[in-house]
């Protein structure tokens, strides 16, 4: 009978076999990967410029017909325009349409860029959690595409629903409610050194902070930590 060990390298001769049989053809943009339509995510692949939502995320909370399309916007359409925005962040922005990677901006756009994006990377960095600092540009793609992400779902809403002030609200508290979680102490040190997603805790204050429609909503007062008077502004 096989071991555990003699089925591992098994299964990764095979895997190996298997890439290296594609060399040479045509690349499956559809294919997805080591993901499954059960799992409860979503990604963005660079290398064929595609966004991924599995039916596993499309469901409660995320994601419900019969739920307030405020919750559905916020959440899950958070999601997708976070995946979309991936193919613009400091990394995407590298790749091109086919998913090679060839810089297509040009000069001046990529510095302005990254001009802007020093403030989402120095605003995150200034975030701390049980003594350590966030490390703004580990996790500065992550941090660009929920800044985008929260913009472009925003948009959409407003646009086909022309939402009243409390549905507004209800699309900032789902957007809120998705990145809830709880985490022990040596897990969110070990995340913080090494994850490029920053603490959700900090994913939810950073892009609302950054949003000006959230201060609206909310009536935060200018110069509160919820309405800066200077916002990140990449997009």
């Amino acid at each position: 009978e096989k071991t555990y060990f003699d089925n591992c390298v098994a299964t990764n001769a095979w895997d190996v076999r298997n890439t290296l049989a594609k060399m040479g053809q045509t690349v499956d943009k559809k294919k997805w990967g080591d993901s499954s339509a059960t799992d409860v995510n979503s990604y963005y692949n660079r290398k064929v410029n595609g966004i991924f939502i599995p039916a596993g995320i499309l469901q409660q909370p995320f994601y419900a017909r019969d739920q307030p399309v405020a919750r559905n916007y916020g959440s899950v359409g958070a999601i997708c325009g976070h995946e979309m925005t991936h193919g613009f962040d400091d990394v995407g922005r590298e790749y091109d349409g086919d998913g090679n990677r060839n810089g297509w901006w040009t000069p001046q756009v990529v510095a302005n860029f990254k001009t802007r994006a020093k403030c989402i990377s120095d605003l995150f960095s200034s975030y701390e959690m049980y003594g350590e600092h966030v490390n703004g540009r580990l996790t500065l793609g992550e941090s660009i595409a929920d800044s985008g992400g929260l913009r472009f779902s925003w948009e959409a809403f407003v646009a086909k629903h022309q939402p009243d002030n409390s549905a507004k609200r209800l699309f900032f508290v789902a957007m809120g409610q998705t990145w809830c979680e709880k985490t022990r102490e040596k897990s969110a040190r070990a995340s913080i050194l090494t994850d490029e997603h920053p603490p959700n805790k900090f994913r939810v204050i950073g892009a609302l902070s950054q949003f000006e429609p959230f201060a609206h909503a909310y009536k935060c007062r200018a110069g509160t930590p919820m309405a800066p008077k200077v916002r990140c502004d990449l997009w």
